[in-house]
């Protein structure tokens, strides 16, 4: 009873083969779903982009659909301004005599009017 090495030889270049067909398909199918991905994500950022513009288009109409969507978005700016404000007072932040803007220190002159500031 004697070992027949070209059959385990091909056995093994079989085995070796199947194995690499498998990770070969495996890598295949990682790509296609990557690329998948990388498409939805490009969308998604589409969507985004295509609903600010037509937040901005419409925000000022009382008819649309979306209003009270509308609002809510509305009701975020002005809180995210409102602590931006808080942010800038916390940081020490200079007001400009002539309109009001609020910009951080060490400022010579309003970025918004140009006025000279107090040092």
């Amino acid at each position: 009873m004697g070992f027949d090495f070209n059959q385990i030889k091909n056995g093994i270049t079989s085995v070796g083969k199947d194995i690499g067909n498998k990770v070969s398909d495996v890598s295949a199918v990682a790509k296609v779903k990557l690329d998948i991905h990388s498409k939805e994500d490009y969308m998604d950022k589409q969507f985004t982009e295509l609903g600010k513009a037509y937040y901005r288009a419409h925000r000022d109409e009382e008819d649309v659909p979306e209003k009270a969507l509308f609002s809510a978005i509305a009701d975020a700016e002005a809180e995210i301004a409102r602590l931006k404000d808080e942010l800038m007072t916390l940081q020490g932040a200079q007001t400009c005599p002539s309109c009001g803007h609020k910009q951080s220190q060490g400022h010579a002159y309003c970025e918004n009017c140009g006025t000279k500031l107090q040092d």
